[in-house]
């Protein structure tokens, strides 16, 4: 091995196990179920898309494809990319159930929070999602309405379904880890 390879390995702590011609899976993988997001936030990759993606991915691609990464060893899949998934709640919940159906140890979700009715929130956390991330990238309804490009008002009801979220894990005793993310420009 060079000396730069050395000096590279040693400061990015490159694993054994991925040092090799042949690296196993990831460990955790996230996949878009939908590209389709409610927001147009400054700071996202989707508002550079020249066309708006409008269909969702197929179930069935969804399936084949996941049940081959729990095969080849990953062990976490989240159920988001760029866009929104709580935009298909019916596939959200499918795709949940199913990844808990086959094994998968750990499925995990980021949602800005707005269509995250109480509703959609039981529905998915009843099928198993083990840790729901909220990004709420503004601290006020001024920031949330310039950088999400969105109205000011849904700041309030994307905090509503963030609390309601907590309060019906809490009283259904659902074991979904919750967390929430936000930034003050």
């Amino acid at each position: 091995m060079s000396d730069i390879t050395q000096r590279i390995d040693s400061i990015t702590k490159i694993p054994v196990d991925r040092l090799k011609t042949i690296i196993p899976a990831p460990r955790s993988v996230k996949i878009e179920l939908s590209p389709r997001c409610n927001f147009r936030c400054g700071f996202c990759s989707l508002s550079a898309r020249v066309t708006q993606p409008k269909k969702d991915m197929d179930f069935d691609l969804f399936k084949r494809i996941t049940k081959e990464m729990l095969d080849a060893g990953v062990e976490e899949i989240g159920v988001f990319y760029i866009g929104e998934s709580t935009i298909n709640p019916d596939l959200l919940e499918a795709a949940i159930l199913y990844l808990k159906e086959i094994g998968m140890p750990y499925v995990f979700l980021t949602s800005n929070g707005s269509l995250a009715k109480p509703e959609i929130v039981d529905r998915i956390m009843a099928a198993g999602l083990d840790s729901l991330k909220w990004s709420v990238n503004a601290c006020d309804e001024a920031q949330f309405a310039t950088i999400m490009a969105v109205s000011p008002k849904m700041f309030r009801n994307t905090i509503k379904n963030i609390q309601d979220a907590f309060k019906l894990r809490n009283e259904k005793g659902y074991k979904t880890k919750l967390s929430a993310s936000s930034i003050e420009y």
